[in-house]
């Protein structure tokens, strides 16, 4: 294609190691992304408050929050998903000028979404973080509605940025997520620490950084596309919503929503139960929450590499290629999880320690961490599998897959708190639940052969 880099087409070459280069960078990105995620944590929780009772509340209001963010945010996850799906298969096909039109839409769609959500999620703060979320405890309760209430400013900002890498993905850029990361982590962890520490300004200062951040993030992204990629750079009247391409957006990316919402929806009543619990629980599952999304960074990366590696292959109808990249997905994200997992089980302790938790919250962290280590070879068995799905088309499975495993880890934790009366721990003991229905759903489908006749490129038309 003449306006891209030939260099980044997943059609050719090896597939183990294209799979492997495309998914290092995501890595890197995702884990840049958790990392300024932490570091509002760790600095709430060690210079937030004048006392180490006040940092705690900033603490367990920042955790309180991240299902609700994780909530607004699946409409712009699930719609780039949807639309990375249309890209990459255009990619594959060699379909130029479609992609252009449905690069321009999905961008426009993006930024109008973001900036509707940002004004209704910080004028609703309290509603959704009291009413839905429950929490009530009076030490947190305010600190977290002031948090989220200008946390969702900056939602439009990142609305933008998963458009752009989304976009920049489909086509074989994974690179592209890490620069723009990488310039956003470093921005945020020194606005962190001069608005907590300079001015004293507490959660108040953590989400003002994060929104600041954010910002800087969208504009750099931005300008990369256009720098990097002349495909991109627009002429005048060029920049259009396409109607045809929306509607085949959207046919791909409700089903993306839908799976994204399902799964932020099931965090949020799962978080609903540990917010019911005493501030001690909600601190701990904060950490170890913040923990586990760590370990599950090479198990996403690989996701997403299977994603546009099928979507590419698909479009290119290299039905053979997809199933050489499935084994080899597979094996690399079980190898990289088993070692993760050893890892999280031996440095449980440590880690809880970084968040200045101690006694019962202490323990309950890293009971949490240590468990979950033990349940993560079934994720690395689904996720590379839902990738190739989803890749390939097949969106309307792999969101009812994504409601069923997150159905069953909802109906078990509360199952195990209101009918067994299990405690605390059924916040963290309902992952196998989970993650073995999604195996039990995923490989069946796959080895059916049934996503091949997902291939979506064949209905794109040149308008």
């Amino acid at each position: 294609m003449s306006g891209l880099d030939a260099r980044r087409d997943m059609t050719v070459g090896v597939e183990w190691k294209e799979l492997l280069l495309f998914s290092l960078p995501i890595m890197a990105g995702q884990f840049l992304q958790q990392l300024y995620n932490t570091v509002d944590s760790i600095v709430v929780s060690r210079y937030g408050g004048a006392t180490q009772a006040i940092s705690d509340a900033m603490f367990a209001a920042v955790g309180s929050c991240t299902s609700l963010i994780f909530l607004f945010l699946a409409i712009s996850l699930g719609l780039s998903n949807g639309g990375g799906v249309l890209i990459s298969q255009l990619y594959g096909a060699r379909r130029e000028t479609e992609l252009r039109r449905a690069a321009s839409t999905l961008l426009i769609t993006q930024t109008a979404l973001g900036a509707l959500l940002a004004l209704g999620g910080s004028l609703g703060a309290r509603l959704l973080v009291v009413g839905l979320m429950r929490v009530t405890d009076a030490a947190c309760r305010d600190y977290a509605i002031e948090y989220f209430a200008i946390y969702a400013v900056g939602l439009v900002f990142q609305y933008v940025y998963n458009a752009v890498a989304g976009i920049l993905r489909a086509v074989g850029d994974s690179r592209a997520s890490m620069y723009f990361l990488f310039v956003s982590a470093g921005l945020n962890t020194v606005l962190d620490l001069w608005f907590v520490i300079s001015f004293g300004w507490g959660v108040v200062g953590v989400a003002a950084a994060t929104v600041i951040a954010q910002a800087v993030c969208a504009a750099f992204s931005i300008f990369y596309m256009f720098r990097r990629y002349p495909i991109f750079r627009f002429r005048r009247g060029e920049f259009v919503f396409d109607a045809g391409k929306f509607r085949l957006c959207l046919k791909l990316g409700v089903p993306a929503i839908l799976q994204q919402a399902v799964v932020s929806l099931g965090n949020v009543f799962i978080q609903r139960l540990v917010n019911s619990f005493a501030q001690v629980t909600m601190s701990a599952f904060n950490a170890g929450n913040r923990m586990e999304s760590y370990a599950l960074i090479p198990i996403f990366g690989m996701n997403s590499a299977m994603s546009s590696f099928s979507g590419q292959n698909v479009g290119a109808e290299k039905y053979g290629r997809v199933r050489r990249g499935f084994r080899a997905g597979t094996a690399m994200s079980c190898c990289m999880s088993v070692c993760v997992s050893a890892l999280l089980f031996i440095l449980a302790p440590d880690f809880a320690r970084l968040f200045s938790l101690s006694g019962e919250a202490l323990a309950q962290a890293v009971e949490y961490q240590r468990f979950m280590s033990l349940c993560i070879i079934l994720f690395a068995l689904y996720m590379p599998t839902s990738g190739l799905l989803q890749g390939a088309g097949d969106v309307l499975w792999t969101s009812m897959m994504s409601f069923s495993t997150l159905a069953l880890r909802v109906a078990a934790s509360y199952t195990m708190v209101y009918a067994l009366g299990v405690g605390s721990s059924a916040c963290w003991w309902n992952i196998p639940f989970g993650w073995g229905m999604g195996c039990l759903l995923a490989f069946p489908r796959y080895f059916s052969g049934a996503w091949k006749s997902k291939r979506v490129v064949g209905e794109v038309q040149n308008d």
